[in-house]
């Protein structure tokens, strides 16, 4: 396990020519992410549900002189993943990088729980991350390697009350990463499991005591993170890396 110190600057140029999908894009680390590879040089394509959000996302990138495709898709939906990797190929040939980020959280005791909500935290932050890897892999196979990044969280190892469905999702995510990784390896795609702590993103609207924001890590730090895993060199990869605030679990 490794204890991320992202850079504060992202090397200009460092993905010149390189295309990466980036789910639930339009806010938060996603959104982050976007702007940070869109500094490296990288074609970014954007994923989300709101049109509208992504939309004011992808223009304010191609303000600053990127390269940003918005493709407005339900992550939970085969049919719009399929779109999305189509789009992506249509426009620029090849996926080498995806970051699966899209997920919701929805809290509460198991005993009061519905079977609904349960389904949709599952399908958001489990299956999503299943579909978007399995349609990406067939062009990263084809043109000889790819990188996958699953932004997932500490809930993965430590359980916290009133979370079970999303601590279950996160932790089946990150057994899915580990598989993945084993089956892919020898095709030269690494993968990662990003487990940030807390972070001040909008993921916390609406709850009614969320943790102290100030202390909380923000998005630039999960992006920075994700920017540095990608950019090491070919004959390493850093399989799970721990992104924490200072002050460790909130």
């Amino acid at each position: 396990m490794v204890v991320s110190n992202p850079p504060d600057t992202v090397e200009e140029g460092k993905f010149d020519g390189q295309v990466v999908v980036i789910t639930g894009a339009s806010k938060g680390i996603g959104k982050a992410t976007a702007s940070a590879f869109a500094a490296a040089g990288a074609k970014v394509v954007l994923a989300a549900r709101t049109r509208e959000t992504l939309e004011q996302v992808a223009a304010e990138l191609r303000e600053n002189g990127a390269e940003a495709l918005a493709v407005p898709t339900d992550v939970t939906d085969v049919d719009a993943v399929q779109r999305l990797i189509q789009k992506t190929l249509d426009a620029y040939q090849r996926v080498d990088i995806l970051v699966n980020n899209a997920g919701v959280g929805y809290f509460g005791p198991i005993v009061d729980f519905a079977p609904d909500d349960w389904d949709m935290v599952l399908n958001s932050n489990l299956k999503a991350v299943y579909l978007c890897a399995k349609h990406a892999l067939p062009p990263m196979l084809a043109q000889g390697g790819g990188q996958i990044i699953n932004v997932l969280s500490i809930a993965a190892k430590v359980a916290f009350e009133a979370s079970a469905a999303y601590c279950a999702a996160k932790a089946g995510a990150l057994a899915l990463t580990k598989v993945l990784a084993s089956e892919v390896r020898q095709q030269n795609i690494r993968v990662t499991a990003v487990l940030p702590g807390s972070v001040h993103t909008p993921f916390w609207d609406g709850v009614p005591e969320p943790p102290d924001f100030e202390q909380m890590l923000k998005p630039e730090h999960v992006a920075g993170s994700i920017i540095s895993i990608c950019g090491q060199p070919s004959g390493m990869v850093t399989e799970e890396t721990v992104v924490m605030p200072p002050l460790g679990i909130l």
